[in-house]
């Protein structure tokens, strides 16, 4: 599917002169000198620079965001309730934490799992699980779109693909020495 995605994300946002370029492949439409076409031509545009310009979230994404609202709403509404009695929340606090089911592929043990990576910085300390909808959606969206653009600009990793822990994306303090070919972080 994330192929299907890509490539409909270079078609719908991409470079559409480089597309066209790439269509006048007849050798009498090109001039003189340009008629050997080099590796530049086969090479594919690179989506995650459109997928983080335009806020689009990839397939993977889609699916987290969809799963952690989908459990937010059987927390907060007990609905459905044949869900919402499986899910066994912590007791121990007003943490909201799901203490989960045997591991599993299934929908609530996944959903849980994600729930209790991001739930602390989806839902507002003041209203708890009372917290609207929206908030929720936007913050999970921002989080997940700040997961998507880490690391390298051009390329898909792993990385880009999982819900990052709350510190991962505190920038370190940086200490200049005096000399300047040693950085030392602190």
């Amino acid at each position: 599917l994330f192929i299907i995605q890509k490539h409909c994300i270079r078609i719908l946002f991409g470079d559409l002169d480089a597309y066209l370029e790439k269509q006048s492949t007849c050798a009498r439409t090109r001039p003189y000198k340009q008629q050997k076409l080099g590796t530049k031509y086969f090479e594919k545009e690179h989506t995650k620079p459109i997928f983080n310009r335009l806020n689009i979230l990839t397939v993977q994404a889609l699916y987290k965001y969809h799963s952690i609202s989908e459990i937010f709403k059987i927390i907060s509404s007990h609905c459905p309730y044949s869900l919402y009695e499986n899910i066994n929340i912590s007791k121990r606090d007003t943490s909201n934490v799901i203490i989960l089911p045997e591991k599993s592929n299934t929908f609530l043990y996944l959903a849980s799992h994600m729930w209790n990576l991001v739930h602390k910085r989806i839902i507002s300390p003041e209203k708890g699980i009372c917290t609207p909808l929206n908030s929720i959606k936007l913050r999970m969206k921002n989080i997940l779109l700040e997961a998507q653009s880490i690391e390298i600009a051009d390329l898909w990793t792993d990385h880009n693909f999982q819900i990052p822990p709350p510190t991962r994306f505190t920038t370190p303090k940086v200490h200049r020495p005096s000399d300047e070919n040693e950085i030392v972080v602190v």
